[in-house]
């Protein structure tokens, strides 16, 4: 079975952006979004769920609720 995704993992692949212009469109470094992305949990903290529904907004990219947390774990 495929290791699900994490919530950085699925949001970037909706902005469908390099990391690097990620980070720029979010205002943060790149070395934090490459850290997130590479998360083994990556979680997605409130400061940056705020930029990223804003930065979707511009971009014009469709972000739900479940975008940004993880998926559950089969028992």
């Amino acid at each position: 079975m495929a290791k699900a995704k994490t919530p950085w993992q699925k949001v970037a692949a909706k902005f469908a952006l390099t990391p690097s212009r990620l980070a720029a469109e979010l205002q943060r470094h790149r070395s934090k979004i490459c850290r997130a992305l590479r998360d083994e949990h990556g979680l997605i903290n409130g400061r940056d769920q705020l930029l990223l529904l804003q930065a979707a907004k511009r971009c014009g990219v469709t972000l739900a609720p479940s975008d940004m947390t993880p998926e559950e774990e089969d028992a």
